[in-house]
């Protein structure tokens, strides 16, 4: 019986991959095994490549009146024999393990032997490619995980589609965009505008994104834009090709990106990051802030509760400050620049 785990540098999330253990005792293998014996990290290079029991550094323990035999060994009809241990080099870091294994006997089972180490030996080829599979599959899911969690903090609404118009990628500002259900909306036959005219024209700019993605002429990006039943301000709608095209399994592939703003969103940056970015003060970067979101100096003075001509002195210190002349190409820089990004 064979029981791998990777180390938690390489994954601190799911338990062990295991052979013949209840899923009780994999997901504690861990926990009983390193807590409850006086094992060191130093101990992994003895077993590093080649398979060796653990006795001959656990030799000094008794191992039947350890917890490890009484709470984890003994209910699984496991023999109180130390487990044999064979662990793979990680190639990326010196020192480091890249995944482990233990085989462990059955009650009534001998100790391991050195015919049975020879017999080991036939498998390691096949752990090797084992760890080096999970090593490539764990590295893309992290990737994955930390392009979403980037993509998730954009200001900008963004959809990919596959070639049947299905949404394969979905980040937070889009899923806000289609739960207010204002307009826009993504059913089986993927994104639509509640509007007749603005629908057309959002299908025809999908159909031909899809058609340039699958090789046709491409004449750039196509803009709508989508009018919303609340009088709120209009959806700014851009679709494209991802000209990368479709991997060899096509089917949910994106093929097609549909990027979405909403004018009305008023997302600026907080005092904090105007502070930092643009080296204002408190007081200089809370009055930006309010300007941001669209108030007149008269009504982000009165939120202050300051006088306009304290108002002036601000901006005209902010002017200062972030090379600007003029409110309008001051509240560009702010909700252009990249304190609009979520933090999470």
């Amino acid at each position: 019986m064979f029981l791998g785990f990777v180390t938690p540098s390489l994954n601190t999330d799911d338990s062990p991959y295991a052979v013949g253990l209840g899923d009780d005792y994999r997901t504690t293998f861990a926990e009983h095994f390193f807590t409850e014996l006086p094992w060191s990290i130093k101990m992994n290079d003895h077993f590093m490549g080649r398979w060796r029991t653990m006795d001959e550094v656990m030799g000094h323990v008794d191992l039947e009146k350890t917890e490890f035999y009484a709470n984890w060994l003994r209910p699984q009809g496991l023999a109180c024999h130390w487990p044999a241990g064979f662990n793979i080099a990680n190639p990326d870091v010196e020192g480091e393990v890249a995944g482990g294994f233990s085989a462990f006997r059955r009650e009534g089972q001998p100790p391991f032997t050195e015919a049975d180490f020879a017999g080991l030996e036939g498998l390691t080829p096949h752990l090797h490619r084992a760890v080096e599979i999970y090593r490539q599959l764990h590295g893309a899911d992290v990737m994955r995980r930390a392009l979403n969690e980037a993509v998730d903090r954009l200001p900008v609404g963004l959809l990919l589609l596959d070639v049947n118009r299905n949404v394969v990628v979905e980040n937070k500002s889009a899923r806000a965009i289609l739960e207010s259900d204002d307009g826009l909306h993504v059913d089986r036959h993927g994104p639509g505008a509640a509007e007749a005219r603005e629908n057309a024209e959002l299908q025809r700019l999908l159909a031909e994104a899809i058609e340039a993605q699958r090789g046709q002429y491409y004449n750039g990006p196509g803009f709508v834009s989508v009018s919303r039943p609340s009088g709120e301000r209009a959806y700014a709608v851009m679709v494209t090709p991802l000209l990368a095209g479709p991997g060899p399994q096509g089917g949910e592939d994106a093929v097609v990106a549909v990027f979405v703003t909403d004018p009305s969103a008023k997302i600026v940056a907080g005092s904090e990051a105007l502070e930092v970015l643009y080296q204002l003060t408190y007081s200089e970067a809370e009055l930006v802030r309010l300007l941001s979101l669209g108030m007149s100096l008269d009504e982000a003075a009165s939120q202050r509760g300051v006088s306009l001509n304290t108002a002036r002195s601000h901006l005209k210190r902010a002017f200062s400050k972030t090379g600007t002349n003029r409110q309008g190409e001051l509240v560009h820089l702010i909700v252009s620049g990249v304190g609009q990004i979520g933090e999470g």
